[in-house]
């Protein structure tokens, strides 16, 4: 598929969501829907790349749309400023070719990897807390899911978001656009498809393909129903 019939929604438009976003409508990507119900503040400035102290106080997916539209015209942008949540996944997963992870919160991470299983939709996780990072795309069916690596999802603010925790702004950005990387093949069917670990503390880097999880809760003959999914992550 060429990128610009790519249809990509981009879930949380902050410290990952936007250098994705960036670097998807600089590659080319036809539509992206951008996907968040908060409003911007001045601690996101150091890391969230498509705002400015003029934005403060602006829903993230009205600037953040405003910005790609102003540089890439030819990218059809869609705000949805809504929270994600088992409420609204499928009402708007089926719209889209592929899905990028760009929440904050580790439950709710877990969650978004359910659903894009069971509606077999593709998509790209991540996630960055202080100097750590990691990518991880998933085909449903073909390659491992998050649950595969951590079959239990940990309970609501088990781990702290990187505004808790604090994060390198410039490594964050660094994670967001090797997520997008990940997108584009993703989308192109080029594998083999690896989890990358990033430490830029100790500045290492390494990646494997994982091996699926044949007992998965997710994806696997584990299975668990969905009302126990969403119950995990209700908070």
């Amino acid at each position: 598929m060429e990128n610009r019939e790519l249809r990509i929604l981009i879930v949380g438009a902050g410290g990952l969501g936007c250098p994705a976003s960036l670097a998807l409508a600089e590659a080319g990507v036809g539509t992206l829907g951008l996907m968040d119900p908060d409003r911007i503040e001045a601690s996101n400035l150091h890391r969230q790349i498509l705002y400015s102290d003029k934005d403060l106080g602006r829903p993230k997916v009205e600037a953040a749309a405003e910005y790609l539209k102003s540089r890439f015209p030819k990218t059809k942008t869609i705000e949805i400023m809504e929270a994600f949540g088992a409420a609204n996944a499928g009402k708007y997963f089926g719209d889209y070719d592929l899905v990028v992870d760009g929440l904050d919160r580790l439950e709710k991470k877990f969650l978004l990897n359910d659903w894009c299983v069971k509606l077999r939709k593709p998509f790209v996780h991540a996630g960055v807390v202080k100097f750590e990072g990691q990518v991880l795309p998933v085909l449903p069916g073909v390659t491992a899911c998050l649950r595969c690596l951590i079959p239990k999802i940990p309970p609501p603010f088990a781990m702290p978001t990187c505004q808790e925790a604090g994060v390198l702004g410039s490594f964050s950005q660094a994670i967001g656009f090797l997520q997008a990387r990940e997108a584009l093949r993703l989308a192109s069917g080029k594998g083999p498809f690896r989890l990358w670990k990033i430490d830029a503390q100790k500045r290492e880097a390494r990646s494997i393909v994982p091996e699926r999880n044949h007992v998965c809760p997710v994806c696997g003959t584990g299975k668990v129903g969905f009302e126990t999914m969403e119950s995990a992550c209700s908070a």
